[in-house]
C-alpha cells in the first residue's frame, strides 16, 4: 500500500503541486527520500522521525521510501516535512482518519512536533489556490498578509498533535473572519518567512 499526501513545491516565486508518496516495505530499517531532494530535504527524515518519536509513533524494522513527485523538479525546502510526517503516520496506521483528497500540507517540523513556517509560505499558499487545493494545513504565521482566500480554506495548526485532532474531528480550528482577499490583487512582499 502507498499513502499519498499533497504539498506544494517552489521554483523561485512559482509554485507547483507535489505528491508525497510514502511506502513501508520489508528491509533494513531506514528512511529514503527520492525525487531530486536537495540537502535540506534529505535532512527532513531526521526532523520527521524525531517529531514522530515525540508522539510515540515508532516505525517497525522496515524500510520507508518517500517519493516526491514530479521527480524531475528539484525539491529545495523543508516545506514538505509536514506532508511526509502525515504520510508516514498513515502508512504505519498511527491514525485511522482519512486524509482529505483535496487537502495539502505545508511546514517544517521541530523535533517536538511543532510546525514551523519556512521561506516562501505566501507564494506556496497562492500556488495551492492556483492548483485547486481546497484545504490547506499550514503553521501559524503571525506576519502572513492574508488569513482567507476565496475558494480555499486555511487551517493554521501549531503541532502534529493538533493537526491529528483536527483531521479526526476532535478539534475544530475556526477559520479567520477577516475580509477575503483575491490572490490576483495581492502584491507579494518579501519578509523572512514569506
Amino acid at each position: 500500500m502507498t499513502t499519498i499526501v499533497q504539498s506544494i513545491g517552489l521554483k523561485g516565486l512559482e509554485g507547483y503541486k507535489v505528491k508525497v508518496e510514502v511506502q513501508v516495505m520489508p528491509g533494513k530499517e531506514s528512511v529514503c527520500i527520492v525525487g531530486l531532494p536537495d540537502a535540506c530535504v534529505k535532512e527532513s527524515k531526521e526532523r520527521v522521525v524525531g517529531a514522530l518519536y515525540s508522539l510515540d509513533c515508532e516505525f517497525p524494522d522496515k524500510k520507508v521510501i518517500v517519493n516526491l513527485s514530479p521527480a524531475e523538479q528539484r525539491k529545495n525546502s523543508p516545506i514538505f516535512d509536514l506532508a511526509m510526517a502525515i504520510g508516514m503516520m498513515k502508512e504505519v496506521n498511527y491514525f485511522q482518519d482519512k486524509i482529505p483528497d483535496d487537502a495539502a500540507f505545508l511546514g517544517a517540523l521541530s523535533l517536538d512536533g511543532t510546525i514551523k513556517p519556512v521561506e516562501g509560505m505566501l507564494p506556496a499558499v497562492l500556488a495551492a489556490k492556483k492548483e485547486k487545493v481546497k484545504r490547506l494545513y499550514l503553521p501559524v504565521i503571525p506576519d502572513l498578509p492574508l488569513t482567507r482566500i476565496e475558494g480555499i480554506d486555511l487551517y493554521f495548526v501549531h503541532s502534529l498533535a493538533e493537526l491529528l485532532q483536527t483531521l479526526s474531528g476532535q478539534l475544530s480550528i475556526p477559520l479567520q473572519t477577516e475580509p477575503q482577499v483575491s490572490p490576483s490583487n495581492l502584491a507579494i512582499k518579501q519578509t523572512p518567512y514569506i
